[in-house]
């Protein structure tokens, strides 16, 4: 009987435990996946609506893969090549759109290409999205 106590918190501990990563998959898809791609007139009304519609305030740059979630959970395992930082990148290509955020007129341009992805995993699942090698060197 007093074992059960301490059964109970040890389970409860595990299972907590991957809570972070679910969070942060979580926050990864609302940031990084539409799809399908929301139709839009133009690229720079897609990414206006979209960071809107998601909420994403304050990021100078933020892509929306076009693609279901299992491919890009397939990075995560076998569909990548290791990078020095310990990201990985897509063996394959993603249609994607990347949103940048132009200080001087307050809106966003976007682009769309199709292009490999950087990310990192936690427990199978993406989590971070590296878009720092996408900013020009202007911004």
């Amino acid at each position: 009987m007093l074992l059960l106590p301490l059964v109970l918190l040890v389970a409860c501990l595990a299972l907590a435990g991957g809570q972070p990563c679910v969070t942060q998959n979580r926050l990864f898809i609302r940031y990084h996946v539409n799809n399908p791609r929301t139709p839009a007139p133009n690229p720079r009304a897609y990414c206006s609506m979209m960071m809107r519609r998601r909420r994403i305030y304050g990021k100078l740059i933020n892509t929306f893969i076009h693609a279901p979630i299992r491919p890009i959970n397939n990075v995560c395992f076998g569909g990548r090549t290791p990078f020095p930082s310990g990201l990985l990148w897509s063996k394959v290509s993603f249609t994607i759109t990347v949103c940048i955020y132009n200080l001087s007129t307050c809106s966003y341009t976007g682009t769309y290409l199709s292009s490999r992805i950087l990310i990192s995993c936690c427990q199978g699942h993406p989590v971070y999205y590296e878009e720092r090698m996408l900013l020009p060197l202007r911004v």
